[in-house]
């Protein structure tokens, strides 16, 4: 019974599938059943329809349906739990389907909130965050953020901005957002007699060839440390790689250059020659190496043991 996941094209206020599932449905009436194939095989083939104004107006049709259904449904619910008749009310298997259909059982908002922050979560994670909901009940929904967001100065615009107008436009029920922090780690503290200085790495500049030894558009496979590097002159900047297909042993010595676009001898990758990523499908970039300029001379950074 996949049942009106789609109700509301981006699930905010759809019914959940999940909820159809968990029932017998053996245990519903057979027009019960059949009704619920109907309304799922017809959202799914206005969902397809080519006309975006069909598929908006069957949305908000079936959201103006889930608004007019819910909060009679919520109060009936509350009424329930106040007589103490909610366990009976939800054997019936009819009545437990339409409460879970619409989310009214325990943890209910809280997953609707969660359902409508999927959608903003890949914008947050984008910036090193990660957003989660901490409670949700009578319109109010508690979120933490933390992460490499929790703190920064853009935070509170992030989730006033982003994440709270998600919310606002797509629960009806919505009131307001309340954050939460992130706890704070408890600091492991070491005696100092155990503290150990650990020697740092350091970056030590190799002197590889003079300036004009390396024209513009030009590749240059040298070696340095043992290890082969690419360098390349795109506009006047230069640019170091290691001198290998990302993935591969294969050495880059006989790459073509493409404008600013390197075109691996073996198998035809291209990679930006600023910044070494991958053009021509998702892959791994080439491997970038500190490069500098200074006296006339390109220097290419290798870690020295301290």
């Amino acid at each position: 019974m996949g049942v009106v996941v789609a109700w509301f094209g981006r699930g905010a206020v759809s019914v959940d599938a999940s909820a159809g599932d968990a029932l017998d449905r053996a245990a519903l009436a057979p027009a019960t059943a059949d009704a619920l194939d109907v309304i799922d095989d017809l959202v799914e083939a206005f969902d397809e329809h080519p006309d975006p104004n069909v598929r908006d107006a069957v949305h908000e049709l079936l959201r103006a349906v889930d608004v007019v259904h819910r909060q009679p449904l919520r109060a009936l619910g509350a009424l329930l739990q106040g007589a103490g008749l909610t366990g009976r009310a939800l054997a019936d298997p009819h009545v437990a389907l339409l409460f879970q259909l619409y989310d009214l059982g325990e943890g209910g908002d809280r997953r609707r909130a969660d359902r409508v922050l999927d959608h903003v979560r890949p914008y947050i994670e984008s910036h090193g965050g990660q957003l989660d909901v901490v409670d949700a009940q009578g319109g109010v929904v508690s979120v933490r953020l933390s992460g490499a967001c929790s703190g920064c100065q853009g935070s509170t615009a992030t989730l006033r901005h982003v994440v709270e107008e998600a919310l606002r436009a797509e629960l009806d029920d919505f009131v307001r957002l309340e954050v939460v922090e992130p706890p704070r780690p408890t600091p492991n503290l070491i005696p100092v007699n155990k503290i150990e200085r650990v020697a740092r790495p350091r970056l030590g500049w190799r002197p590889v060839l003079a300036v004009a030894e390396l024209g513009e558009g030009e590749l240059r496979t040298i070696e340095v440390d043992s290890a082969a590097v690419l360098l390349a002159d795109v506009g006047g900047e230069v640019y170091a790689y290691r001198s290998a297909c990302p993935g591969t042993p294969m050495p880059l010595d006989a790459a073509t250059v493409d404008g600013d676009v390197l075109v691996c001898p073996w198998h035809g990758c291209r990679f930006s020659l600023r910044g070494g990523r991958r053009l021509d499908r998702d892959g791994p970039a080439l491997e970038t190496m500190p490069v500098a300029v200074a006296d006339g001379e390109v220097r290419v950074g290798v870690v020295d043991a301290a």
